[in-house]
């Protein structure tokens, strides 16, 4: 159904025949802040916004019909498909995989005629989370751009808590305080639309929102950018997500594909016409080089990452699950302190005494998902035995952490050194260097600055070594935007 924009507020709706579990309500709003002027935003821009969100859905819908009011032409209706198509190669190969080759999705024209608009302007901005990814690439376009826009997407998703704690609100505001970014935050209910846990009792291993979350992000953010004249638009993604393989002669990519490589300059197409330039910083970053980069180059905004989406109501981090110990011994191999974060060491160490890392299989056949996964298990493991138990000690008796009783103290120093004998044999982790290849993908006007800052911090793995998984990413990609031409 048409989008509707009331004052700041802008709803989005649809209909859906016979009704699905899928869904607990078949709509939903974005409000926006009241010094955005919401009518410089393109109109048509509104309907790429409810696509993009809602076309994964589709994909755990089928077979299903899309009808559109909207006149996309044969072009635009070819390239969604196709990034169905995409989507639906990986979605399969982590599921039940669909019975026919068919993909299941028909997509019916629309009358409504709605010509681009170009959007006036040269600004950069970023979604932001607060987020290891996001706090970086805001670091970066505060020390390489003037006065960068964030835009902040609220949206719970109950039972979790992460999109509600006083710990994200503290962040938002203290980003605001240690710097001077044009800061938006929009509002919205899109996250609590659905089951979440819908795509799992169809037998997949993904939750709904690892589907679609990214893609509210980015509406936001294109809007507000359009709003205000932000052209230069990112979103983080780090270089494991840009993972793939050749399966039963399909690409696989990783299981958040929803904001790879692939994914994103693909949609890059469709913005174009706009005058907005989407991409992000961080393709050639592994996650690892990330927190690294965050920690040593920008040390008065590094304790505001917050990357723990398992987080209560009325805590900081949960400090008992695989993120936070990643996050944590990160921080504690630089000789840094990860309680200026707000996780709690002795519950951490405590979690961390059960953890079980699988070995890196790096095999041609296994999903990229789980060779991610278990290479960023390797590099928490190496993590570990890096770390000097002389600096864990200080740490945890640092008098920042109030009243920690001595016994407690020696517990936490004696669950530590008993993980590094537990991992001493355990593999080392293969080289990390940042991603030559992918170089080529940022943004024309920051590249320069922003290779030489990454070369001046890490190796650089040279294009040989991940050459596959660039031309993966290249054709997929490919795939869908020449559809457009």
């Amino acid at each position: 159904m048409p989008p509707i924009v009331r004052g700041q507020r802008v709803i989005f709706q649809w209909r859906i025949e016979p009704h699905s579990p899928l869904y607990k309500q078949t709509h939903f709003s974005v409000q926006f802040p009241s010094f955005l002027n919401l009518t410089k935003v393109p109109d048509r821009l509104w309907w790429d916004f409810l696509v993009m969100c809602l076309h994964p859905h589709w994909l755990l819908l089928r077979p299903c019909e899309v009808h559109l009011p909207l006149k996309l032409g044969k072009p635009l209706i070819q390239f969604w498909l196709q990034m169905l198509r995409n989507a639906a190669d990986t979605l399969d190969a982590y599921g039940p995989p669909n019975s026919t080759s068919d993909l299941g999705v028909v997509i019916v024209d629309g009358d409504i005629r709605i010509p681009y608009a170009v959007v006036a302007g040269s600004g950069y901005g970023t979604a932001f989370s607060g987020g290891k990814d996001s706090l970086l690439q805001a670091a970066l376009l505060f020390e390489l751009t003037e006065r960068p826009l964030l835009v902040a997407t609220t949206s719970p998703m109950p039972p979790l808590a992460d999109h509600v704690t006083a710990r994200r609100r503290q962040v938002l505001a203290a980003i605001q305080a240690r710097r001077n970014p044009l800061f938006v935050e929009t509002i919205s209910d899109f996250r609590s639309a659905w089951d979440n846990s819908f795509a799992g009792q169809l037998g997949y291993r993904l939750a709904v929102n690892e589907l679609t979350d990214t893609f509210l992000y980015t509406g936001s953010l294109l809007a507000a950018g359009a709003a205000l004249g932000f052209t230069h638009l990112f979103v983080a993604s780090e270089t494991e997500i840009q993972e793939s393989a050749v399966i039963d002669g399909k690409i696989v990519q990783h299981s958040h594909f929803m904001y790879s490589a692939a994914t994103q300059r693909a949609l890059a197409g469709i913005f174009l016409p706009y005058g907005l330039k989407f991409s992000s910083l961080t393709w050639p970053l592994y996650s690892k080089q990330v927190q690294q980069l965050l920690w040593r180059r920008y040390p008065d905004l590094c304790d505001l990452q917050y990357s723990c989406w398992r987080v209560g109501a009325d805590q900081e981090t949960c400090s008992g699950c695989e993120q936070c110990l990643r996050v944590a011994v990160t921080a504690l191999e630089m000789g840094d302190d990860p309680q200026r974060m707000g996780i709690d060491l002795c519950k951490l160490f405590k979690f961390a005494s059960t953890w079980q890392p699988t070995t890196p299989r790096y095999t041609s056949y296994s999903l990229p998902q789980d060779d991610a996964a278990d290479l960023v298990g390797a590099r928490v493991v190496d993590s570990i035995r890096r770390t000097s138990i002389a600096h864990v000690g200080k740490t945890i008796t640092n008098l920042r952490t109030g009243r920690m009783s001595l016994l407690n103290v020696i517990k936490t120093m004696w669950r530590f050194r008993n993980l590094q004998r537990r991992f001493r044999h355990f593999p080392e982790p293969r080289r990390m260097g940042v991603r030559e290849a992918f170089f080529d993908w940022l943004d024309d006007d920051l590249r320069s600055s922003l290779v030489a800052i990454y070369k001046s911090y890490f190796l650089v793995e040279p294009r040989h070594e991940h050459q596959l998984t660039f031309e993966r990413s290249r054709t997929l990609t490919a795939r869908a935007v020449s559809l457009l031409e």
